[in-house]
This record gives C-alpha cells, structure tokens and sequence, in this order.
C-alpha cells in the first residue's frame, strides 16, 4: 500500500498543531507534545520554513508560525517539499519507461489511480483535514469538485 515517510508525517502532524493552537512553537514544543524526534523534526521544519509555508523567528518569543492561511496550504503541496515528486509506481509515471509498455494493460489504470490520489491531496487543504466535522465528509469525488 501507499506510505508516506515519517518525515511527511511529521510536517502534517507539526502543521496540525500550528494551525490549532495559533501561537508560535519551537521544534522541541512540538516534538515533546506528540512524541517525535526533535531532530528530524526540527529539519522538517526547516524544509517547510525555507518553501514560506512556515515563518520562524529566533528568540525567547520565536518558534514556527504558519506562513499562510491553513485553507491556502496544500497537503499535496507539502508531500511534495518533503518527498518531492510522488509516483505510487513507475507506471503511473510518464516519463518513466519499461520494456512492457507498449502492450501494459496496467499503464493506464496506474496512471489514473495516481492522478486521482494526486488530485485528492493536491485540494485538501490544512484547514480540511484539522476540522474533523469537514474531514468526516470529504472523499476523493467531493474534494475534486
């Protein structure tokens, strides 16, 4: 099945928490709270700092911020800081090639189960998957309208 590293975790579990409590908080905050490794933590953070998804500030009163409103943060967007560029196989990527593809019967249904995950996290936005009400209701065919 489909996984994500444990990095891309990390940067919805530290955006998550960003967005609900709406105050500044360090890697070390953040990685005490929900039990994660504050170094990788704190590299997440700063991959997601550098793209301006997340402001940070130095100091007694700094942390990491939101950089933009949680309903103009992607969650497809940030897979792809974290992860880069996803295929869930080489199939459903087109500019990889194989000795079968000519006459593949899975070419096809890979590249659209691909796109139709790619389309779901590309519009779930921060806001969506923090409100559980709103979450509840989404599925790929409501997200993509």
């Amino acid at each position: 099945m489909l996984r994500l590293s444990k990095k891309a975790d990390y940067a919805i579990v530290a955006l998550s928490h960003l967005q609900v409590t709406q105050a500044p908080a360090s890697a070390r905050t953040i990685a005490v709270t929900y039990h994660l490794s504050t170094q990788m933590l704190a590299n997440v953070l700063k991959l997601l700092a550098s793209s301006g998804i997340l402001h940070s500030k130095r100091g007694v009163t700094g942390g990491y911020t939101l950089g933009k409103d949680p309903s103009e943060i992607y969650i497809g967007t940030v897979i792809d800081i974290i992860e880069g560029p996803f295929h869930i196989s080489d199939c459903a990527n087109v500019a990889a090639t194989c000795d079968a593809e000519a006459h593949c019967p899975a070419k096809l249904p890979m590249i659209m189960i691909h796109q139709k995950i790619k389309d779901f996290v590309d519009n779930l936005s921060l806001k969506d998957i923090v409100n559980e009400q709103a979450f509840s209701r989404l599925s790929v065919e409501t997200i993509n309208k």
